[in-house]
């Protein structure tokens, strides 16, 4: 790659994360598919900042909430298969594949799948996550991967329906 193109490259990313730092997301989308079509071997992080993108505008619109799960699980589709796309091992290469996960996590959240919400968290090894310095975006991420998990296991939880043992097993999940 040219140092010209390295330029365009980093000047696409700055663009980028400012983008999604401000929550302008219709902006972050078209800049990530800028990136993709002028540096291919950027795809897994386009493809990752695309999904984001789509993921996190729908839901400034239609929040996660039991009233919008059917119009979630038709219209965040594109969405999953970007952010699924970002799981692969160019993903992983990338850097993006953990917050993919994360961010599958909330997507399945806000379609009502509450079990793959917590497989994505698996995935994430979201326990097991170190302290290290992260930009503020990815900091967010992290943050509500913790309260979606919560929320989760809170959905999956049948009062009574399960031994003490089990009980307390489920609520000390859902504060680590």
């Amino acid at each position: 790659m040219t140092s010209r193109s390295k330029n365009a490259v980093r000047v696409y990313e700055t663009e980028i994360e400012k983008s999604r730092e401000e929550s302008n997301w219709k902006k972050a989308v078209d800049l990530a598919q800028q990136l993709k079509a002028r540096s291919p071997q950027h795809e897994s992080l386009a493809h990752f900042l695309i999904g984001e993108g789509k993921l996190e505008a729908h839901l400034e619109e239609w929040p996660p909430t039991k009233e919008n799960i059917e119009r979630a699980q038709r219209e965040l589709s594109e969405a999953r298969g970007y952010l699924t796309l970002a799981t692969d091992e160019a993903g992983k290469r990338a850097g993006v594949a953990l917050d993919a996960h994360l961010l599958l996590g909330k997507l399945n959240y806000a379609c009502g799948a509450y079990d793959d919400a917590l497989k994505n968290y698996k995935l994430a090894e979201l326990n097991t996550l170190t302290e290290k310095e992260l930009p503020v975006r990815s900091l967010r991420i992290v943050a509500e991967s913790y309260a979606i998990k919560g929320l989760c296991l809170e959905q999956n939880t049948v009062p009574g329906s399960t031994s003490r043992y089990k009980q307390a097993e489920r609520e000390s999940e859902m504060v680590s």
